[in-house]
């Protein structure tokens, strides 16, 4: 498992592969804001302290900030969060525990190499430097009809460079897609989906070779890395075939009742995407 400091070097990178719509910055917090949709680009990354107000201070400022657009708080409480006592102080307002979390690692060469008896020629990747229709068509199948499809397809859009996007086609129809985006030395593994009815063909396996092959392609020694919930099974599964290990784990506080509705001033620098 991951040290402290390398927690927090992941979280920042994966916070760069994941852009928000917009943020502010209260004292070296993160208040993450994309209008609901996606744990991680609508909550609070504690990582650092740039300032001396008290903690109880910053966490109603940071309240007010969600307050004020709809939300309510969320942090990610990961073994880096800063300060340390901020998720017993979180636990004491009253705020529960979601998503548990599992961050995993491996080599990108040697995913390659565990996933080669995977492939199939008929089963060819395609990667993009863009998502395509065909990569919305799988992305947005598994998600809510309507604006939560929107938003999400949006945030995946926003992905930045360097990234490719993966599709598996099943005949001819897409059958499984997933995305990767390069940080320096590593390349964070997300977005992967597979379409009702093409499920256990190894899709998801090909994706995921495709995109480790994509990121090795310049750098032998690079490293991947990919966040999937503690429940998922399946996906679990796979990623451990791949020859990914454990890192370390986060988990979400949401607040669960909404703070009056004061006049505390607002010290987040709003819109800082």
């Amino acid at each position: 498992m991951f040290d402290e400091e390398g927690i927090r070097d992941l979280e920042r990178r994966a916070a760069e592969c994941w852009p928000p719509f917009s943020q502010g910055i209260l004292e070296g917090w993160q208040l993450r804001f994309s209008e609901g949709v996606s744990r991680r680009a609508n909550s609070v990354l504690a990582l650092e302290e740039t300032g001396s107000s008290a903690l109880d201070l910053r966490i109603d400022a940071a309240e007010k900030f969600y307050r004020q657009r709809g939300l309510p708080c969320r942090f990610q409480i990961s073994g880096a969060v800063a300060p340390h006592g901020l998720d017993a102080e979180l636990e004491r307002r009253g705020y529960v525990i979601e998503a548990r979390t599992l961050v995993m690692t491996a080599d990108a060469a040697s995913v390659v190499k565990n996933l080669a008896d995977r492939q199939a020629l008929r089963f060819r990747a395609r990667l993009f430097s863009g998502p395509t229709g065909a990569w919305f068509q799988v992305y947005g199948g598994g998600l809510a009809q309507g604006r939560e499809r929107g938003l999400r397809c949006r945030l995946a859009e926003g992905l930045p460079a360097p990234r490719a996007y993966a599709v598996v086609d099943d005949g001819t129809e897409p059958a499984a897609v997933g995305a990767a985006v390069i940080r320096d030395d590593w390349a964070l593994i997300l977005c992967m989906a597979t379409r009702d009815g093409y499920r256990r063909r190894g899709h998801a396996a090909r994706v995921l070779a495709a995109l480790a092959a994509w990121a090795a392609d310049t750098d032998r020694a690079r490293r991947l890395f990919l966040q999937v919930e503690s429940d998922n099974r399946p996906a679990m599964a796979l990623y451990h075939l791949a020859g990914f290990q454990a890192a370390h784990t986060y988990y979400y506080r949401t607040q669960t009742q909404a703070a009056p509705n004061d006049a505390l001033p607002d010290t987040a620098d709003r819109d800082n995407a």
